[in-house]
């Protein structure tokens, strides 16, 4: 019950996000085919924002975090993206051109 608990109060938490915000005002925008266009300059100023905010969150939870526990996945995570780049590159290149 506890683990219930703990989630569903993350979970509203996150909810409350901006950056959650507008990825899910943008996916009810699009969904009811809105012609809703946004100015470029707005624009770039919101994706600045954006990925201030996701750079500066993760820097911060990896400056917290202990730097033994994250040694294992991230070798993982690295070994998988050569791994996937290595199956597409002979998978893809089989394919037909054109």
């Amino acid at each position: 019950m506890d683990f219930w608990s703990l989630f569903l109060m993350d979970f509203v938490k996150q909810l409350q996000s901006p950056t959650l915000s507008f990825l899910i005002g943008g996916m009810v925008i699009a969904a009811l085919g809105s012609q809703l266009q946004i100015p470029e300059s707005i624009c770039k100023i919101i994706v600045f924002m954006l990925l201030t905010k996701i750079g500066l969150t993760g820097g911060i939870a990896i400056r917290n975090s202990n730097l033994t526990e994250m040694i294992l996945p991230a070798l993982f995570s690295v070994a998988l993206g050569i791994l996937i780049v290595f199956i597409a590159r002979f998978t893809l290149a089989k394919l037909p051109e054109g």
